[in-house]
């Protein structure tokens, strides 16, 4: 049984320290995910569609604003980033999905660097010759995640890098490359926590939970899938470009509604190295902080 006595352990890169995150709303997460009764209670109800669609519709709501304040202080945001509207936010989703300011996420400007798609916990695994990968002790085949029989052997050997956006953080999602985005598929599925509290106990979530993803054709990192997980009570996730279209580095790709969320890369052999700390951390299972357009690896080989 999960209780509070567990710590998330998280490196952060900028003070070179291994911090212990707090998880908003740890209560519930250990009763509902740490006990056999509200894993019962979960699976009937909490992670049902309609009730994340449900919650997504309270928090646009003029009321919800009065908690802004509460959950800023409570998760040390800086608002300051923020672009804030005159008046103020109109909803507490308003709020969630806020934009921030010019320059408050730069993007790597050297076009060798793998930048990060989104301010996250990232962890990295690799993908092995039966393009399977283990993830929190489970084994995940990338037809499973992408909701399809079979998939050709292209990203066997690759590398996949997991994005896990905590409620706290800037929800919106970037491209990694310039290129040619694919239409996005949808993979229907409940809406179970991210939160690697309750990976613990249903670790093959990124492959159950509902989730969009696409092909792309990066012109540095060659073909690579993109994948956004649906997580609880998420009122949604919004794709700027449903049907495809060109991308650009750096560029916004979409952004999720209330609640924590994952992003999923899968890039094909050789492309790519990962930088020697976050992949020291994710050996030990431990998840980096990064932001969203910082350097998180080297860009290896040129597309053929």
């Amino acid at each position: 049984m999960v209780t509070t006595s567990d710590n998330l352990l998280i490196y952060n890169r900028r003070s070179g320290c291994i911090e212990s995150e707090t998880v908003v709303g740890r209560a519930w997460m250990d009763l509902f995910y740490g006990r056999p009764l509200g894993r019962r209670i979960t699976a009937a109800l909490l992670c049902r569609p309609w009730l994340s669609r449900l919650y997504g519709t309270v928090q646009n709501h003029p009321m919800s604003r009065r908690s802004i304040n509460a959950f800023v202080r409570q998760n040390d945001i800086a608002l300051d980033e923020a672009r804030i509207p005159p008046g103020g936010f109109a909803s507490f989703n308003e709020f969630f999905i806020r934009r921030l300011k010019p320059g408050a996420r730069p993007i790597d400007p050297d076009p060798g660097a793998l930048i990060a798609p989104a301010d996250s916990r990232l962890q990295v695994f690799s993908v092995d010759d039966h393009s399977c990968l283990r993830v929190k002790g489970a084994a995940i085949t990338i037809p499973a995640l992408l909701g399809r029989s079979r998939i050709g052997n292209h990203f066997q050997g690759g590398t996949c890098l997991i994005f896990r956006l905590a409620p706290s953080d800037y929800h919106r999602f970037g491209y990694v490359d310039n290129g040619r985005q694919g239409p996005v598929h949808n993979v229907d599925g409940p809406f179970h926590s991210v939160n690697p509290l309750s990976l613990k106990h249903k670790p093959d979530i990124h492959c159950t939970n509902y989730r969009q993803w696409c092909f792309m054709e990066g012109h540095a990192l060659g073909t690579m899938i993109q994948v956004e997980v649906g997580a609880m009570m998420v009122g949604s996730i919004v794709q700027h470009q449903p049907g495809g279209g060109p991308c650009r580095r750096g560029g916004e790709k979409g952004y999720f509604q209330f609640g924590g969320s994952t992003v999923i890369l899968v890039l094909g052999p050789g492309r790519i190295t990962i930088d020697p700390d976050i992949q020291q951390h994710s050996v030990k299972g431990i998840e980096t902080l990064v932001r969203f357009g910082e350097q998180i690896g080297r860009i290896e080989k040129a597309p053929n």
